[in-house]
């Protein structure tokens, strides 16, 4: 029995047109890199000129927070006082209320005092 042959592992040399669509290929795909080089600088270069700006708004960004949650403390703090005065204004009206109503009392007695008054002035007379 015969061994089969071995494939050779020499891979067999490429014609010239396979060679020439090789280079066009690969200056192809140079100019295309070199182009995406260009454009990749170029982004790099406004990236980091932009990097600046982007601090500056990151702080204003952390200024407006803080303001934005003192203010909303403030709000919270003014909304409980008021709360805390609109029931002491109810409180306090009831209270007018009652002395009103005890100052109508009191007037209407002196009214009663003044006419008895009158009356024993008038027999006193």
């Amino acid at each position: 029995m015969k061994t089969p042959k071995k494939p050779s592992k020499e891979q067999p040399l490429p014609t010239q047109d396979e060679s020439r669509r090789t280079n066009v290929l690969m200056e192809q795909m140079l100019s295309k890199f070199d182009a995406f080089g260009e454009a990749l600088s170029a982004v790099r270069e406004d990236v980091n000129s932009m990097k600046p700006e982007l601090h500056a708004v990151k702080e204003d960004v952390a200024v407006l927070k803080v303001a934005a949650r003192s203010h909303t403390d403030a709000i919270r703090a003014n909304t409980d006082a008021i709360r805390t005065n609109t029931e002491e204004i109810r409180s306090l009206k009831g209270i007018v209320q009652g002395h009103t109503e005890a100052i109508q009392a009191v007037q209407t007695d002196f009214k009663k005092y003044s006419e008895r008054l009158e009356v024993v002035e008038a027999k006193l007379a």
